[in-house]
């Protein structure tokens, strides 16, 4: 998986370059964010505006992440495709995460 991070203020921007996050390379993002959790970041938002697929692995992939991060730690999700947000609904995913239209809003909120 191509992951791209960027440092702006508090957080850190994670994206995601690859068009599909699946059970070949989820476990990319989680190790990563991990790792990041342990050198003191505790604030993130994961661009997905290049993914188009997800698979369930994928999904469930990103549960723990959050539960690593401290009580005043974040994982906002950002750019989600039309059909990627429909999907985080009908998993009901989208009570655990806050999802924004882009980058620069999630920063914002």
């Amino acid at each position: 998986m191509v992951l791209a991070q960027e440092k702006v203020g508090d957080f850190v921007v994670l994206r995601v370059a690859d068009d599909r996050v699946d059970s070949a390379n989820h476990t990319a993002l989680s190790d990563l964010l991990s790792s990041l959790v342990g050198a003191g970041d505790h604030k993130f938002v994961l661009d997905l505006s290049s993914v188009g697929f997800m698979d369930s692995s994928a999904l469930a992939g990103l549960i723990p992440a959050v539960h690593v991060l401290p009580n005043e730690g974040c994982l906002l999700l950002a750019g989600l495709h039309p059909r990627m947000e429909q999907l985080f609904k009908l998993t009901k995913l989208d009570t655990i995460f806050n999802i924004y239209s882009s980058v620069d809003e999630a920063l914002l909120s």
